[in-house]
């Protein structure tokens, strides 16, 4: 592992310096990898990982994402193994927000810029990067922000901001952006009911990576996940069944899971969902190094490739496994009886 004891400090730091009041959203319709209950308080959605352009000289030399609750650290050691400078084009692509059709489902981002809603920063070799958004909203699969923009609706889809803006729209503009697909048509059952929003934010942050002749260079990532919170109760042990395969569950966590559960207490639950894709295209690069750090003492966390001498320490230590593309984290704590 590289570094771990700095960049678990970076997550510390993170959870600390808390960015901006949580802005409650409605979800898309879409479940967790270690599909979480009906019901769930809020749900998790997957930040993308570093994708950078391919150079005959670029090496990646690690990779490590240290995992908070409330912070997400990756971090990328690329190494130009070249005499001369590399300048490449970089991008984090954001998730993409879409509002859910009956509002069941909420998540949870950091703020309510449509630009940056998880706080995303980006260091290199310690130097603060400035990134570019480049933000579409797809109604029918055509380009809207024009549109959008035009009736003064804010870009994130969802929550109190949006649903206020189209309870005020005028009869007229309610038709013809529904006309156009970027908004549901109004019930005439239901007339003070508000329109829902059917557009989709896609959000990528870009820049431009220069990286030094004959040098590693550690590009630092970090923002607040999207996660998933809900609680497993007496009558719950189907969902551990559900998620057994999905963390590799050992029988002993497994059981201590069950336990809890059979004997009248509780689970809050933390779901987070990790990308872990290669770079560039085409480039080799080495599995992952995982650290997540326990909320409580008592928490229990699971994942797959989690070495099982840490499960009991502070941080829990593991590396991603080599067949997937996106890893599921999740932690127990336990519920007051």
């Amino acid at each position: 592992m590289h570094n771990s004891d700095t960049f678990v400090s970076i997550v510390i730091v993170g959870l600390v310096l808390a960015i901006s009041p949580a802005f409650a959203q409605n979800k898309p319709a879409a479940t967790s990898v270690a599909k979480a209950p009906a019901g769930a308080e809020q749900s998790s959605l997957v930040v993308g990982a570093l994708q950078i352009g391919s150079a005959l000289n670029l090496e990646v030399e690690g990779i490590d994402i240290n995992v908070a609750v409330n912070t997400i650290v990756y971090s990328y050691f690329l190494k130009n193994t070249g005499s001369a400078e590399l300048d490449l084009a970089a991008t984090v692509s954001l998730p993409e927000l879409r509002a859910s059709a009956d509002g069941s489902d909420t998540w949870v981002l950091a703020s309510s810029d449509p630009e940056n809603p998880v706080g995303l920063s980006v260091t290199a070799a310690g130097t603060p990067l400035t990134t570019k958004a480049e933000v579409h909203a797809y109604a029918l699969a055509l380009g809207r922000v024009a549109e959008i923009k035009a009736e003064h609706l804010p870009l994130i889809p969802f929550g109190l901001e949006v649903d206020k803006a189209l309870a005020s729209l005028s009869p007229d503009a309610a038709d013809r952006l529904a006309a156009l697909g970027i908004i549901s048509s109004r019930d005439p059952a239901h007339p003070k009911a508000p329109a829902i929003a059917n557009w989709s934010l896609d959000v990528v942050q870009s820049w431009r990576q220069v990286l030094p002749p004959g040098k590693t260079t550690p590009i630092v990532i970090q923002f607040t996940p999207v996660v998933a919170r809900y609680s497993l109760a007496k009558g719950d042990q189907e969902h551990l069944e559900d998620m057994k395969d999905d963390l590799c569950l050992k029988p002993q966590v497994l059981s201590a899971l069950r336990s809890r559960l059979q004997s009248g207490g509780g689970w809050k639950v933390i779901d987070i969902s990790l990308a872990a894709d290669a770079p560039a295209h085409g480039l080799d690069s080495p599995s992952p190094t995982l650290s997540v750090q326990k909320p409580t003492p008592d928490a229990i966390v699971a994942f797959c490739g989690m070495d099982d001498k840490t499960a009991s320490k502070p941080v829990i230590l593991g590396i991603a496994p080599d067949d997937s593309d996106e890893i599921p984290i999740v932690i127990f704590e336990p519920a007051a009886k």
